[in-house]
């Protein structure tokens, strides 16, 4: 037997070769290939051809019922300007801009309601509601003191309940709203310097802001103090209560600088690491460190790094998972939103002009189902050559 297999092999040396040069070719080929789908390949830079071209965008929300876009956004040559722009039929409509109504440099904040509207501030007790290109002012009571508002959140129950984020003096603090009688401001803030508020739950909202302590009570210089990244829970019902701090945080470094809503709670971002509160309100410390974050429209939250950063963290349905980019993140992301299939990032590239970064959010699927086909591709076509190649053998030596 022995001597047979070993004649076989003498004759058949050459074509023994062969196959296995194909075959280890084959291997060669597919990790290639299967190495390919490991990297991040939904993402682009976009070509600006809308309004926004050649200017800053400071701040824009997308609109989720069509292909709009309301913006404000700086150009040294032109200022502020607020607008939506309808890119299906080329129009644009202007609420703010240098030459007619020069507020834009005023506006506080711009942000998407969970019913659509926009709500934006430029005056000490207004807000301004944007709908279907109408504006609506609401002008609160002035009985509980005056108040710049710099950011709103709402949430839906039985009614529509309206928590403002306000400043008065050097201070933030926290209303809520009972038609235009804004309650009295949250009494106590621990010390914080409260920036975004998003809603939670019903009756439960989250903060985030930065702490100071006292000059060199943590060890920082006592001549330049450090702040602290702080998050916090506040709670109001919709009544005519004032608003209470239930609960609060302060970590030791870093900077939380946005709140996005995913399917299972509140995703806070930090350039040190970033936060889940989820459903119960409890804070979740997760390894995602970001300047951005951007919820898509399918619940999950895409985090985005400093300019030149090799991966992409997203989180979806309680997992976060992190990719390897095609090419480095190519802008310094200070906005962004999503729209459709879509996000965008709005920023500066590296030689300081205005740049928009997209990500295609179905990019994740189509990776993972071309990893597995061709990880299968891969078994299928190794066990056919191997059964081929043993085959041809036993055949061989059953003719000797």
């Amino acid at each position: 037997m022995a001597s047979r297999l070993k004649a076989l092999l003498e004759e058949e040396s050459e074509h023994q070769w062969l196959a296995i040069g194909v075959f280890f070719l084959f291997v060669l080929v597919g990790a290639f290939a299967i190495e390919g789908t490991e990297r991040f390949v939904g993402d682009q830079l976009t070509p600006i051809t809308v309004q926004h071209k050649g200017s800053m965008v400071m701040d824009i929300e997308y609109h989720q019922d069509n292909d709009s876009y309301t913006a404000l956004v700086y150009a040294p040559q032109v200022g502020y300007q607020l607008f939506t722009e309808h890119p299906s039929d080329n129009s644009a409509t202007y609420l703010y801009n240098s030459d007619d109504n020069d507020q834009g440099r005023n506006v506080t904040f711009l942000k998407s309601m969970p019913d659509g509207d926009i709500m934006l501030s430029i005056t000490e007790n207004e807000l301004i509601e944007l709908s279907s290109n109408t504006a609506s002012t609401y002008v609160y009571s002035s009985d509980n003191g005056e108040f710049t508002i710099i950011d709103a959140a709402e949430q839906y129950d039985e009614t529509a309940d309206r928590l403002l984020l306000t400043k008065e003096g050097q201070n933030t603090s926290f209303r809520g709203t009972v038609g235009l009688i804004p309650t009295a401001p949250m009494s106590m803030s621990s010390g914080v310097q409260w920036h975004q508020v998003e809603a939670h739950s019903p009756g439960i909202w989250v903060a985030i802001g930065t702490y100071t302590s006292a000059a060199g009570f943590d060890g920082s210089s006592p001549a330049s103090p450090e702040p602290r990244p702080a998050l916090g829970l506040i709670a109001w019902d919709g009544g005519s209560q004032t608003p209470v701090l239930k609960d609060s945080d302060v970590y030791s470094s870093g900077l939380f600088h946005s709140i996005s809503t995913a399917s299972n709670g509140i995703i806070v971002g930090g350039t040190e690491a970033s936060i889940l509160v989820n459903e119960n309100g409890d804070f979740i410390p997760l390894d995602a460190p970001c300047i951005i974050t951007v919820a898509d429209q399918e619940g999950s939250v895409w985090f985005v790094g400093e300019a030149g950063t090799s991966t992409l963290n997203h989180y979806e349905d309680g997992e976060l998972q992190t990719y390897l980019l095609s090419k480095h993140v190519p802008i310094s992301a200070t906005v962004g939103g999503s729209q459709g299939d879509f996000v965008h990032f709005h920023g500066m590239n590296a030689i300081g002009e205005p740049a928009q970064w997209s990500i295609d959010t179905q990019a994740n699927g189509s990776i993972e189902s071309g990893r597995g086909f061709l990880n299968l591709l891969f078994l299928i076509g190794g066990a056919c050559l191997m059964s081929m190649m043993a085959w041809t053998a036993l055949q061989r030596m059953r003719i000797e």
